[in-house]
């Protein structure tokens, strides 16, 4: 009998040819009964994926050889391919187990960590809109025209770009301050915006008045490319510091038409539940400015409507525009009425006055008319806003001495630009001023815009406005220069 350990008695034909399947499975060899136990639970493995353990080690568990262990040994090594292709774990080899164990760590979830860079780069992203845009800024950049078209045959409007091409921000019914010289000498005046806020244009419409200096060469001589300096943007009378109902009644006179125009299209735009009627006043069709711009509002919100009061209304069709039906009949009109403003009209038209805000500008006769109609009508007066001046209505004698003053007279000193001078009793503070050589600035000339705010710091003066004062400034002397006339000698300080 020869031993099991001599590699003939391994190769011999009579000890592989006993290897059957029986019905337990894998069978025993005659000649090997020594290891069945570990032959059997090592083979009854491959049912899971066979093929692959056959082709991959081609060898068989049941050589007990040490020659022939070396080779397996050293064909141990592929199982790390194999396991990567999902070998099977038939492998009795410590050796092969440790490279399994090391494929098996978690190095094959890591693309995970490329997440963070993704939700990185998109935070980024978000951050990009949420940078706000540039806004003009007068100290710095002109004004630029960019367009001017005639809305009446005494009114046009101006329509401005920003040199640097920024936005205009500002509050719906303010205006804007503009540095305007003629002959060497710079004037400023006001100009309500008839435009809407956060645009790359600012429009203005201007209405030439009798004698007027500044409305009338603008009118005459401002083209296209030209530029001009402006000062801040302000202004009290707007819908965004004037609380008001959804409800809202605009009325408007003239060119008074302008801040109330730009409340209306800014409201429309921004407030779909907003309630809109407008009761605009005018001496004829031919003198409605902005008659065409309104009608396409009309035609594109409901819940805007417009009433002309017209004093002649001779050629004019009485025509609601409001009916659709009558849209498309009579695209080119407004409805309207004849007469003058009245209690008994603004009864008719607005039943309901009393549940809306009133915002309202014209001339000073007119606002004054109406406002008498609110208050004879128990309108709540804290849903009443109104212009305190007439935009663009400028004219020679704002630059001359009232026609107030007396024979007498006094002094003015301003110790900072070396004026001291005899001056008459009762004169505008504002045109002494001017006249004089002291830079101030009179924007509105109405007491509103507060531009030409100065310090008495000796003597006495009689105001009519102090709107833009604080009582902190009223009591350290502050007055509004154009709203001011001089009664004793005084000294002056603009700052």
């Amino acid at each position: 009998m020869s031993s099991s350990k001599t590699p003939s008695s391994t190769l011999t034909p009579p000890t592989l040819k006993p290897l059957k399947l029986n019905s337990t499975g894998l069978g025993q060899s005659a000649a090997s009964k020594e290891q069945p136990a570990p032959v059997s639970s090592k083979l009854q493995a491959p049912k899971l994926t066979p093929p692959k353990l056959s082709f991959t080690l081609g060898g068989s568990d049941n050589n007990n050889s040490k020659n022939t262990a070396k080779p397996a040994a050293s064909k141990l090594t592929p199982p790390k391919l194999s396991f990567a292709l999902g070998g099977s774990d038939n492998n009795n080899s410590k050796i092969a187990a440790k490279p399994s164990s090391k494929l098996s760590t978690p190095k094959l979830s890591t693309p995970k960590l490329s997440t963070p860079k993704l939700s990185f780069s998109l935070g980024e992203t978000t951050v990009k809109p949420s940078v706000k845009p540039t806004i003009w800024s007068p100290t710095t950049t002109s004004l630029v025209l960019v367009k001017r078209e005639n809305e009446t045959h005494d009114s046009m409007s101006f329509t401005f770009a920003a040199a640097d091409q920024t936005l205009f921000d500002f509050k719906p019914g303010q205006f804007v301050t503009l540095a305007v010289k003629i002959e060497d000498k710079t004037h400023y005046r006001a100009y309500s915006i008839s435009s809407e806020p956060q645009q790359k244009q600012l429009r203005l419409t201007i209405k030439r008045v009798p004698d007027g200096l500044v409305s009338n060469w603008l009118a005459d001589n401002l083209s296209i490319g030209d530029h001009l300096s402006a000062l801040n943007i302000a202004g009290q009378f707007n819908s965004s510091d004037c609380q008001h109902k959804s409800k809202l009644l605009l009325i408007s006179a003239g060119c008074g038409i302008t801040p109330v125009m730009s409340i209306a299209k800014t409201l429309l735009a921004q407030d779909s539940e907003a309630n809109i009627e407008f009761l605009h006043c005018a001496r004829d069709k031919d003198n409605v400015i902005f008659h065409a711009e309104m009608q396409t509002l009309v035609a594109q919100h409901s819940n805007f409507k417009v009433q002309l009061l017209l004093e002649n209304s001779d050629g004019f069709t009485d025509f609601s525009i409001n009916n659709s039906s009558d849209k498309k009949t009579n695209p080119s009109a407004l409805p309207h009425q004849t007469g003058m403003v009245s209690s008994d009209v603004i009864q008719q038209l607005y039943p309901d006055l009393k549940e809306r805000t009133i915002f309202l500008c014209g001339p000073v006769g007119f606002m004054k008319a109406v406002e008498n109609i609110a208050q004879e009508s128990n309108f709540d007066m804290a849903n009443f806003f109104q212009e305190s001046f007439t935009p663009a209505a400028d004219n020679k004698q704002q630059d001359k001495i009232t026609s107030g003053a007396s024979t007498a007279s006094v002094m003015l000193f301003v110790p900072d630009f070396s004026v001291e001078k005899k001056v008459a009793q009762g004169s505008s503070l504002l045109e002494l001023l001017e006249n004089n050589g002291v830079p101030i600035i009179g924007a509105c000339r109405a007491g509103v815009c507060g531009s030409c705010k100065c310090k008495v710091t000796k003597g006495k003066v009689t105001s009519t406005s102090t709107e833009t004062l604080t009582a902190a400034e009223i009591e350290q002397g502050f007055v509004l220069a154009c709203s001011s006339t001089v009664e004793e000698d005084i000294a002056v300080a603009l700052s």
